[in-house]
């Protein structure tokens, strides 16, 4: 079950506005994590045919990842959200873009048959930690995919700082989420069944605190997290200014933004 349950997404996404364009190229600092996470793309896909392979984003409310992979990789875009107010903004999404695909209202743990071991690639970004059973979670997402096919999961890392900080100040939204380790999410992959390809954290360094409570409302004393939270937000951004010069520095489960994993399907 989601901890955080399909009247907190509901509300979630009606207050929330669509994304901008995903830039994975742009050279502003505030793309920096999307050129990471680019690379990573990059490294799941390296010899892999994506021109015209079929990709389901599970949990894909609000998102602007279906279009960056149609964009940069041809694959052809499927989503599936519980929520229905996010599917609606998923396909207003893909309209704005101008990128083709097909965004279902449905449950990941009880898929319409017509898509199962239907997609090549499957992907989920911030979806599996809403989940305690982390390995049934991967067993179900990979019911989508045809035999071979990769799995994508990305997530952020509550185990680090970020978590410690987000549990103080922000208990609520820290409880609607589990916090995973590389190791735990390494572990789930192969309980799952799947071959793991590659589990890093990603990013050095990006401590980032959600201060919105879970009706989606600011917390109480907003102003003086939001003032304790910005030398965070202002190292990290150091940081990511000197990697442009130096190159990536080591990641980490204390600073590092997330987890990122690919698997394979048998």
């Amino acid at each position: 079950m989601d901890k955080a349950g399909s009247e907190y997404w509901t509300q979630f996404w009606k207050d929330a506005s669509l994304p901008s364009p995903i830039n994975f190229s742009g050279k502003s600092i505030h793309d920096y994590p999307y050129r990471i996470l680019d690379k990573k793309f990059r490294k799941a896909f390296s010899g892999y045919d994506t021109k015209e392979k079929l990709i389901l984003e599970i949990g894909c409310g609000n998102s602007a990842f279906l279009s960056y992979f149609h964009q940069a990789f041809g694959f052809q875009v499927h989503g599936l959200d519980y929520s229905e107010h996010g599917c609606m903004m998923t396909r207003k999404i893909l309209e704005r873009d101008k990128v083709p695909g097909e965004i279902r209202l449905g449950d990941a743990f009880n898929p319409d048959t017509d898509w199962t071991e239907k997609f090549d690639v499957v992907g989920s970004f911030g979806v599996v930690e809403h989940f305690d059973d982390t390995s049934g979670t991967l067993r179900s997402f990979s019911s989508f995919l045809k035999p071979g096919g990769l799995l994508i999961t990305s997530l952020p890392n509550l185990a680090g700082l970020a978590g410690m900080i987000q549990r103080t100040m922000n208990k609520p939204v820290y409880d609607i989420h589990v916090p995973l380790t590389r190791e735990r999410v390494s572990s789930a992959i192969r309980s799952a069944g799947l071959d793991e390809i590659f589990t890093d954290y990603y990013m050095s360094v990006d401590i980032n605190v959600n201060l919105e409570g879970i009706d989606g409302k600011s917390i109480p004393a907003t102003r003086l997290k939001k003032m304790f939270l910005k030398p965070f937000r202002y190292g990290s951004k150091a940081v990511w200014y000197l990697e442009q010069v130096t190159g990536e520095l080591p990641t980490s489960r204390l600073f590092s933004a997330g987890v990122f994993s690919v698997a394979r399907k048998k």
